[in-house]
């Protein structure tokens, strides 16, 4: 039995169908089961972060346990210090005390201790906590995902024809599909643990401003100007703006982040292992922004493009 947390979300849903398709046993765990209706063929549960008796209940008889659960986009109790500092550890003794042969976490390739963003502290403490709770275990920490940040580019270029940019929007990022992170975490599960952890990323490392211009190109649409965030005033008005709005405020730091650190990762090992991922060029081919048929035609229900899950684990 492989029970997924967050398999109502973007990458989570397509760890479940590959799973599926396997002919594995699946049980997907959400605080509302009806959110996964769309999930066909196996088995999905209530269970709550919060509640360690639903957790309990939830992971008996598993085997492997895989977590894309993530507070990136979520307000208070359901925001990082709820998800990651409190709900996550929960999961993690929960799967302690029933002996899993293997926790697969899906975190972050911008998880580090020093991080300025809190969100990236609290995924790596979740790290630390799960390689020293005795635990076998599995930990991908992709880059920023294709595609979350396709669908947010391509909003303003068809609404507004502008790109939007952080910053100078220069700084080479490594962005990973969706379906080549679940690719992986879905090989992991049907395995044992292995004491494993990675960086995802993808074949090629691109600019803010060539993501645009591809998306752009996908589309047919003409980029007529910019929507630019200098990094100063992100870093500005992040913290103006939390009072009113956490998430948005959340969002302006890793903005920052975005434009101003490294976001280049070498993945070449572990595609090695796990066969090539896809170029951002070869993804928009058959994954062009709001054209949902393909993902439908796999099984892999997406949510709207103006609808957000905050059990998910991209970024």
């Amino acid at each position: 039995m492989i029970v997924v947390f967050g398999g109502t979300g973007r990458v989570g849903r397509q760890i479940v169908e590959r799973l599926r398709q396997e002919g594995r046993t699946v049980r997907v765990v959400t605080r509302d089961p009806a959110s996964a209706d769309a999930v066909q063929g196996v088995e999905v549960v209530g269970g709550d972060l919060h509640d360690r008796r639903t957790l309990v209940r939830a992971v008996s008889g598993a085997e492997v346990i895989v977590c894309t659960v993530q507070g990136g986009d979520g307000r208070g109790n359901n925001g990082p210090k709820g998800i990651e500092g409190v709900g996550i550890p929960s999961l993690i003794g929960v799967a302690r005390d029933t002996a899993v042969e293997n926790f697969v976490y899906v975190s972050s390739a911008s998880a580090r201790a020093d991080s300025p963003v809190e969100f990236f502290r609290l995924k790596f403490e979740v790290e630390r906590v799960l390689r020293t709770s005795g635990l076998p275990y599995s930990i991908l920490r992709p880059t920023h995902l294709m595609d979350t940040w396709v669908e947010m580019l391509a909003e303003s270029i068809v609404k507004k024809g502008k790109a939007t940019v952080f910053g100078s929007g220069a700084n080479p990022v490594s962005w990973v599909a969706g379906e080549d992170v679940a690719r992986v975490a879905a090989a992991l599960a049907t395995r044992p643990g292995e004491d494993w952890s990675a960086d995802l990323g993808g074949p090629e490392a691109l600019p803010l401003t060539k993501v645009n211009e591809l998306v752009a190109a996908s589309l047919g649409v003409q980029i007529t100007g910019r929507n630019t965030m200098p990094v100063g005033m992100l870093r500005v008005m992040s913290p103006l703006t939390r009072p009113f709005n956490e998430v948005l405020a959340r969002r302006m730091r890793m903005g920052a982040l975005l434009d101003t650190q490294p976001q280049i990762v070498d993945s070449s090992v572990v595609w090695a292992r796990f066969g090539e991922p896809l170029s951002l060029s070869a993804w928009l081919e058959t994954n062009r922004p709001g054209d949902r048929r393909r993902s439908t035609e796999r099984g892999v229900h997406l949510p709207p493009a103006n609808g957000r899950r905050p059990a998910d684990g991209g970024h």
